[in-house]
């Protein structure tokens, strides 16, 4: 059975502070990189868009950018 698919996650590395609120909130989703910035791992994609749309909220850089269709979602 094939895995869902969400919004496509990017993670803007030279506005992230490292604050890890999305490693705390989806550590299968989120991680950090060899930089200990935030990372967004395979498992981000199996999350419901509202859940990360959540996480993309209470990230205090706003580094998270979730994208579909070629633009990116507001979530403002």
């Amino acid at each position: 059975m094939p895995q869902p698919t969400g919004p496509t996650v990017r993670i803007d590395k030279q506005a992230c502070q490292s604050s890890g609120n999305c490693v705390d909130a989806a550590p299968d989703a989120f991680g950090f990189d060899e930089d200990q910035l935030g990372d967004a791992r395979p498992g981000a994609a199996a999350l419901p868009r509202e859940r990360l749309l959540e996480i993309a909220r209470r990230c205090p850089a706003r580094c998270i950018a979730l994208w579909e269709d070629g633009r990116e979602i507001p979530f403002e």
